[in-house]
């Protein structure tokens, strides 16, 4: 059960700084591991705003 009864569903739009997540983003971005979790502390926990900060968008 989760710790909270109003969020529903995974959160699969959000990527933090564990390494599976960084190898992720690196491997589908094509970038390094510093650039990787840069972009994970300038545009935030959302995915679609780390690859998008990642295309340069």
């Amino acid at each position: 059960m989760a710790d909270d009864s109003k969020k529903k569903g995974r959160d699969r739009g959000l990527v933090s700084e564990r390494e599976h997540e960084v190898a992720y983003l690196m491997r589908t971005a094509k970038v390094t591991r510093q650039k990787a979790l840069e972009a994970i502390r300038e545009a935030g926990p959302r995915r679609e705003k780390v690859m998008a900060y990642l295309q340069g968008k």
